[in-house]
């Protein structure tokens, strides 16, 4: 299975995700990033901490495959 890495991104802070998640393709690894952006803004919004901006999915190379955007999760 592939690995994909979900790296976050607020403002100008990148935080990597060195572990990753093997997965079966690259929409699985879309639907895990929406999922993980979903859990994210509900922990922002509990601890009243930032959510992030984004979150990258890359491949194993390093090439992104897709980009959840946080604000339009709760636009959509």
């Amino acid at each position: 299975m592939p690995l994909f890495h979900f790296n976050s991104f607020t403002g100008d802070m990148f935080l990597p995700d060195p572990d990753g998640e093997d997965l079966p393709d690259v929409a699985a690894a879309h639907v895990a990033a929406e999922q993980s952006a979903r859990e994210a803004l509900i922990e922002a919004v509990k601890t009243g901490d930032v959510a992030p901006d984004y979150i990258q999915v890359t491949d194993s190379d390093g090439n992104e495959v897709a980009t959840i955007f946080l604000d339009r999760l709760l636009s959509g």
